[in-house]
This record gives C-alpha cells, sequence and structure tokens, in this order.
C-alpha cells in the first residue's frame, strides 16, 4: 500500500476560509512573532482556522460572522487600537468586496501587540511563537557531515523584492550525497527563502567564490536548483535512498540564492543567513532532481473570488525530456500569497491516474510536502497538469507570475529520481504553449501558431538578420515614430505570425529574458506601437460607420 505522508497536520479550514472576505484585510494579518508568516484564521486560536475562537473571534460572532461599525469600534484584544484601526479601517466604512483603506502595517484584532510589550505578556500566553518541527534520523547515521553555507553579512538591498547570490567551493576529495538541511536564518523580518543551484563546471568561469552579487531568479552558469529552505521549515532529509550528488565528478560550486522579501525598503537590514547542509561519502542508491511543472507565464485580474490556472507538463514533453522512467519520492506545492487551492495530476494516454498533489486550503507559509513510499512513478508521454487557483478579492490592479514576493507562482517542485533519467530541470506551460518545444526542442516544432520558432530565437538567422536591420534603418527607439517605421512593422504585423496572435507576448516574455540583444528590436517596435493601434481602430470605426450609412439608406 502507498504510504502518503502531508508534513504538517492540516485542520480542516474549509468552513472558515470564506470569513476572511467579511473582514477588511482578512487574507492578510500577521503572526505577532513569526516574521512573514499570515494568521489565516483570524478568528481562532489556531492561526489555520478552526477549534477554539480568541477574544476578536468572540465578538465577530456576536456581531454575526459580519463587519459592522460595532464590531469595527471594539478593542477586542484590549490593547489600546481599534479592531478597525488594527485591520486598516480606521473610519469603520469599509465594505465586502472593496480594498479597505490601509494595507500595510496590519496588526491583529485577537492578538494585544506589540507583541513583545511586557504589558501584553499574559493576555499573549496562548501564542505559540515556535516553528513546527520534522526529525531526520538519518543525520545521525555514521560517516553523516554537516557544513554551514551562508550568505556573507551584506545590506539587504532596500527595495521590496530582491535577490542576492553568493558561489560557495563544495569539498571535491570524493563524491558526495547531500541527505538534508536546516536553516540559519539570521534576518528572519526580511529572508523569505533560500535555494542552491548547482554550477556548470566550466574551465572560463572566473568568478569569484564568496562574493555577494545581485542576480535574478534563474542564472545561467548554475541553472539546476538542488536544494530549498521557505518559511514555515525547521528542516528537510530526503528519502533514505536518494541524495543530491556534489563533489569529485559532480557540482563542484553551488550558488546559494537569497530572497529577501522588504516591503518597507528599509536600509538598515543586514543578513547572514544560510543552510546547514548534512552529507555523507556513503552515496545512496541514486542521484535526485528537482523538477518544476505548472506555469510560468499568467495573469490574475483583479476583484475575482476564484481564478484558475493550468500549466501542463505535456505528453510531448515528456516523452522527450524523460529518457527513461522516473520516481517522485517529495511534491511540493508553491505557490504565493493570493494561492486558494492547489493539485497536480497524473495523466496516461489521456486516461486519469492520480492525485499527486491537492491542498483545498493553500497557505504560503505552511510547507505542504507530499513525500512518497513506495515513489510515484512517471513514464516517459505520461501528462503532469497542475492546477492554481488564486483569489484577488482584495487586489485592484492585475497580478502577474514573477519571481517577487507580491507577484503570484503556480510550481509544483518536485523531487525525482533517477536524476540522469531527466534532461531538464522544469516541464511547463507558458500561458498556453509548451516551454519544452518553444525552447528545448525547435527542430521538431519548428512552426507554432503558424510562428518560424526556430528563427525567431536565432539573432543570426536570416529572417532576423532582415527585421533588425529594417527597425535600426527605418525606426528611431524610444523616439518619434517615422512613416517609414511605421509602415514597416505594420507590414510585418500582417505578414509574420510571429508577432501577432497570442504567441507574441510569449515570444516577447522569453526573448528579453533571455535573449538582452531582444530589447532594441522591441523598442523599436513600441515606438511606433500606439499609432498604429489609433490607426487601427479608427479603420474599423470607419467601417463602422460606413456599415451604419448603408443600413440607413437601404
Amino acid at each position: 500500500m502507498r504510504v502518503l505522508i502531508f508534513v504538517l497536520c492540516v485542520t480542516t479550514v474549509l468552513g472558515f476560509r470564506h470569513f476572511q472576505n467579511e473582514l477588511p484585510n482578512g487574507a492578510e494579518v500577521p503572526h505577532p512573532c513569526k516574521a512573514n508568516f499570515v494568521w489565516w484564521g483570524v478568528g481562532h486560536l489556531n492561526p489555520r482556522g478552526g477549534g477554539r475562537v480568541n477574544p476578536f473571534g468572540v465578538d465577530f460572532r456576536n456581531a454575526g460572522m459580519k463587519w459592522t461599525r460595532a464590531l469595527c469600534e471594539m478593542d477586542s484584544d484590549g490593547d489600546g487600537e481599534t479592531n478597525g484601526q488594527e485591520l486598516g479601517d480606521p473610519d469603520c466604512v469599509w465594505t465586502k468586496g472593496s480594498v479597505a483603506a490601509v494595507t500595510k502595517d496590519i496588526s491583529h484584532p485577537g492578538i494585544c501587540t506589540p507583541y513583545s510589550d511586557p504589558a501584553c505578556k499574559e493576555a499573549n500566553a496562548w501564542v505559540s511563537c515556535e516553528i513546527e518541527d520534522l526529525k531526520c534520523d538519518t543525520f545521525n547515521e555514521v560517516g553523516v557531515k554537516n557544513m554551514s553555507l551562508r550568505i556573507p553579512r551584506t545590506f539587504v538591498p532596500d527595495a521590496k523584492t530582491s535577490y542576492l547570490c553568493v558561489k560557495l567551493d563544495m569539498p571535491t576529495d570524493v563524491d558526495y550525497h547531500i541527505i538534508g538541511l536546516e536553516p540559519l536564518i539570521d534576518n528572519e523580518h526580511a529572508t523569505h527563502h533560500i535555494i542552491m543551484f548547482g554550477c556548470e563546471d566550466q574551465e572560463e568561469d572566473v568568478s569569484e567564490t564568496g562574493v555577494v552579487v545581485p542576480c535574478g531568479m534563474f542564472t545561467p552558469q548554475c541553472p539546476y536548483q538542488v536544494l530549498g529552505w521557505g518559511i514555515g521549515v525547521s528542516r528537510k532529509c530526503f528519502q533514505k535512498t536518494t541524495g543530491v550528488r556534489i563533489g569529485k565528478t559532480a557540482y563542484k560550486k553551488l550558488m546559494m540564492q537569497v530572497h529577501y522579501s522588504n516591503p518597507e525598503r528599509r536600509a538598515d537590514f543586514t543578513d547572514n543567513s544560510g543552510l546547514n547542509v548534512y552529507y555523507t561519502p556513503n552515496l545512496r542508491p541514486y542521484d535526485v532532481k528537482v523538477l518544476s511543472v505548472g506555469s510560468q507565464y499568467f495573469e490574475i485580474p483583479p476583484g475575482k473570488p476564484e481564478v484558475d490556472i493550468e500549466g501542463v507538463c505535456s505528453s510531448d514533453c515528456s516523452s522527450r525530456l524523460f529518457t527513461a522512467p522516473v520516481y517522485i519520492a517529495t511534491a511540493k506545492n508553491h505557490m504565493h500569497y493570493m494561492g486558494r487551492k492547489q493539485k497536480l495530476e497524473q495523466y496516461r494516454n489521456g486516461v486519469w491516474i492520480r492525485d499527486i498533489t491537492n491542498v483545498d486550503d493553500f497557505e504560503f507559509d505552511r510547507f505542504d510536502a507530499f513525500h512518497f513510499d513506495p515513489p510515484i512513478e512517471v513514464l516517459p508521454g505520461d501528462e503532469l497538469k497542475t492546477t492554481c487557483v488564486f483569489e484577488s478579492s482584495g487586489k485592484t490592479t492585475t497580478t502577474f507570475s514573477g519571481d517577487g514576493t507580491l507577484d503570484e507562482m503556480c510550481h509544483v517542485l518536485l523531487h525525482v529520481f533517477p536524476a540522469e533519467n531527466v534532461k531538464e530541470s522544469y516541464c511547463m506551460t507558458l500561458k498556453k504553449y509548451d516551454l519544452c518545444k518553444l525552447i528545448n526542442f525547435p527542430s521538431e516544432f519548428p512552426v507554432i501558431d503558424g510562428c518560424k520558432i526556430k528563427s525567431i530565437f536565432n539573432p543570426f538567422h536570416p529572417d532576423m538578420v532582415s527585421i533588425n536591420s529594417n527597425l535600426r534603418k527605418f525606426c528611431k527607439p524610444f523616439d518619434i515614430c517615422t512613416q517609414e517605421c511605421k509602415q514597416y512593422i505594420t507590414d510585418m504585423l500582417s505578414s509574420n505570425k510571429c508577432f501577432s496572435g497570442d504567441i507574441v507576448s510569449v515570444y516577447r516574455y522569453l526573448s528579453v529574458k533571455h535573449m538582452s540583444s531582444s530589447m532594441d528590436m522591441w523598442a523599436a517596435i513600441d515606438s511606433c506601437k500606439t499609432e498604429i493601434e489609433m490607426e487601427t481602430c479608427q479603420q474599423q470605426c470607419n467601417v463602422v460607420e460606413d456599415g451604419n450609412v448603408a443600413l440607413t439608406q437601404g
């Protein structure tokens, strides 16, 4: 019988999640002593909701489970601030479905704050500041060593979201398997997550180890995600038959990427966080690899109770990316604060086999990891479908997929083995398009939606050389729209399918991200974008007017 372990014992909160919408900033109430944690069940003693209620929960229930002026003007926790002041509705005018007057510096209306104030100590005796622990017996096995990998003490960038990276040398006397980790968090107010990437062994790589540099979410030199820590995780241990190989014949360098969330843009934050990594020379049977599935490029409109996003590792892609059967040891759902539900399904020959993950009460700061013993077999040609459900009721602007905490993601991270059976570290979609067809196998899928994929991602292809040459000749990027530029772009939009329809946004996204030279091309196109759109609109208006005249005369 398959044993499925859901790393945290999840309290059922389906009956309470909808109450968040009855309160201003109901899904944004912070935990008073766990940095970056959200107290999802605002009226409950349990941060996840369910069970006994706290002082605010008592008053909320007495108010008929609705936000009323009387409830707003109360001070449920007795800390001197009204419930309205703590939840961002100081004037008690908020109505359900609207955005609160204040969306920053929210505090919990049922917990006396500041939490560290001696006057609050007795009232807050029930509040737990401990992070759930996970035991890893394998850390005590004979031969197991550990090394502390930290980012050198540095200032945290004064930006809402930022990434800093540092390359670190690994032991290279023999091969080792990393079998687990523990977080070493120095600045819990800013450190959002830490990821370790394997670096390719390149002789021409002269970048220094131990030097902190700004970076993005992915870097070409170190593209292979191997380890990770996120909010709510105390430690992580791999399945006993797997490990991440480092050393003599494997990764000799790892890049530590630290993601900081600094919404107040404080300039005085410093950090020295990292990971305590456990490793052993007693190699396990299999090398493990992280495979990301889901959707990489999407938008979430504001003011919606539910927005479904789907991402598929298609049969076409898995049959090319997997050279033989692979086995899933662990699966971890990943969205950000707007995420509400997420599941990963496995299909074979179009027939549903199983839900690999299925979480109906997703919480960003809860570590939803599924461990499988025995592991789940995935064959080349199987389809892995990820579905993410987001809520944007409290948003007034569109939210995009992206690297930042305030952006969104729709990924499932899979620890799979044997690592050598998987060619890439991702199998995802961008909008409705398979990423593998665009990036990995353009020769096998040379034309998609009429767009010649193989040529547009090659700046030296004759078609692209001609396009860039003409844009330089006719256009003035970041300047005026010339008549000859507008005519050339208009002709190009009508004749080249890569610059029209759904594919153009995906092409632009990938080209800007992976080919810096494409920036000039898009700047030239944008120089006449407004004029072309206005001219097209006028032509359409003229057609409508002519049609109305004809109907009148008829």
